[in-house]
């Protein structure tokens, strides 16, 4: 991976004009290492803007309080000679932002995921990092790039939030090495994790509440799964991206190896998120619907009827643990 940090960066020093974006409906992984790699392009005298499809769930929106990161097609101000795209398989999963995008334009691809396409002139995708950001750890030791403490932050966010608290398999003794380096050098573990995990709005407890009582247990225990209404978002007055973190709570139940999340969008879409332990592999399910992610973590949409959906996918599921026993 060396060589190509190093290419990057040889990029980065290269060029002045610079978009960062990521997937669709960003998590924390995508959001702490869009900020950070932008305040350490602000750092080196870069010009930079970050712009993604979807919002910040509110449980991250201390990562953006000055709100550098736009959702609009908007042109930007200036023609970007780069852009870095963080997390994110494939140029379709980048939504409007693809719009944005001179052709003259030098793409850079930095992921972990297993399904991710090398779609630029210079693809770093390691699937053993816990997260694009320890990545990112090493693209700026690999420049010398000072992190300062508003950069750990950002970064020591974005690897607990994908690590879920240090806990996912995907955690290592590089992970959380990186982690403590960051801590060295300002990140505050306590009031991140107070900020990632405390302080929920009555509303999101108040879904959380509706939520946790859908569960359903299949195939003998090994499938758990919980569903989002529209109805129970009316309810409790929370918005869909208040459930962040949610579907991390079936894998906690005993028994259960695949878990899923359910959400009921407005449009006839149903965003379905997958959680896997102890040899299932929730990105190999989701690409049987033409999603992605991690082993441990992926996700997909599909439209259609919201209990017709649920049942065809549970059974997908079934089928998927008989084939793996």
């Amino acid at each position: 991976m060396t060589n190509k940090l190093a290419e990057i960066n040889a990029v980065i020093e290269k060029y002045n004009r610079f978009l960062i974006t990521s997937h669709m409906d960003p998590d924390g992984d995508s959001i702490g290492s869009q900020m950070a790699l932008y305040y350490s392009l602000l750092n080196r005298g870069k010009i930079a803007a970050v712009v993604n499809q979807g919002s910040i769930p509110a449980k991250y929106r201390f990562l953006d309080s000055d709100n550098i990161i736009k959702f609009s097609s908007d042109k930007l101000p200036y023609t970007p000679e780069v852009v870095i795209v963080l997390e994110c398989p494939s140029l379709d999963r980048i939504g409007f932002v693809r719009e944005l995008i001179p052709e003259s334009a030098i793409l850079l691809n930095i992921d972990h995921h297993n399904d991710t396409e090398n779609y630029a002139r210079v693809n770093i995708v390691d699937k053993e990092s816990s997260a694009v950001a320890e990545i990112l750890y090493f693209l700026f030791e690999e420049d010398g790039s000072k992190i300062t403490p508003e950069i750990a932050k950002q970064l020591y966010a974005a690897i607990s939030s994908d690590t879920g608290r240090f806990r996912f398999g995907s955690t290592t003794s590089r992970s959380m090495y990186v982690a403590s380096k960051l801590i060295e050098k300002g990140a505050n573990p306590k009031e991140i994790a107070d900020n990632l995990y405390s302080g929920m709005a009555p509303g999101t407890i108040k879904l959380l509440g509706y939520t946790l009582a859908s569960l359903k247990i299949e195939a003998g225990g090994k499938i758990g799964y919980f569903a989002i209404t529209r109805e129970n978002l009316r309810k409790s007055g929370a918005m869909i991206e208040n459930s962040e973190g949610f579907v991390d709570f079936i894998l906690s139940i005993n028994g259960v190896r695949m878990g899923f999340l359910f959400k009921e969008l407005s449009d006839g879409v149903v965003k379905v998120s997958v959680r896997s332990q102890n040899g299932y592999d929730s990105a190999e399910f989701a690409s049987l619907f033409n999603g992605g992610g991690h082993t441990n973590a992926a996700g997909f949409s599909k439209k259609g009827e919201f209990g017709t959906v649920v049942n065809n996918i549970i059974e997908k599921a079934r089928e998927y643990i008989r084939e793996c026993n």
